[in-house]
């Protein structure tokens, strides 16, 4: 379309001058006659040419595609907390749950990055901070879940944040099973070992 526009132009432009030749020379060389058809010719191929298409899409910036590494983290993040619910959901008694969630915790121990265990440290400790870490104990899946975590946490700590994590564990795990009651000596001892830990991490 656009050699037909170029061409009607170029047709316009040579009928205007044979037809300005012509009456000065007065003779006929047909200048109306091929401006007319060029001039037909040129308005036919300028509708008929189509617009150039602006590019109005906005330039996406293309999504960072998770590593291999962070994606067997989350298959596997999602692995333990699908067993944990299905644990917390089937019918077992609590030491039942929690002996199956003990066994989980020996298979997981050394599966976490630093990322995964900084973020189980923090969890515990605000559940612990909130002062209603014990208050929910038929609550099984919020239970096992942090006996887990805190389980991971003190296997892969040293120091204060490791013995806050024991105490934390150990609380949560005797009086879920129902060993300790929450207001026992043990547990309130254990609370001001924790207590004395977050001393040292700041907390």
């Amino acid at each position: 379309m656009e050699f037909l526009v170029a061409l009607g132009f170029v047709g316009i432009i040579v009928g205007v001058v044979l037809f300005i030749v012509g009456k000065i020379k007065k003779k006929k060389y047909y200048g109306g006659v091929i401006t007319i058809v060029s001039l037909v010719l040129f308005i036919i191929a300028f509708i008929a040419t189509p617009p150039a298409e602006e590019n109005t899409k906005s330039i996406e910036t293309p999504k960072e595609e998770p590593t291999k590494e962070q994606t067997n983290e989350n298959e596997e993040a999602a692995v333990w907390k699908l067993k944990i619910k299905e644990i917390a959901e089937n019918d077992d008694k609590p030491s039942d749950k929690y002996y199956a969630v003990e066994k989980l915790m020996m298979e997981y121990k050394t599966k976490f990055n630093k990322n995964e265990i900084e973020q189980f440290k923090n969890d515990i400790i605000n559940d612990y901070k909130s002062g209603d870490y014990l208050s929910e104990l038929d609550n099984h899946e919020r239970m096992l879940t942090n006996i887990f975590k805190s389980y991971i946490v003190e296997q892969n700590s040293e120091g204060a944040v490791k013995d806050f994590a024991f105490d934390y564990h150990q609380n949560l795990k005797y009086t879920y099973r129902g060993v300790d009651t929450v207001d026992s000596s043990a547990v309130k001892s254990n609370e001001r070992q924790m207590d004395k830990a977050l001393k040292e991490i700041g907390k």
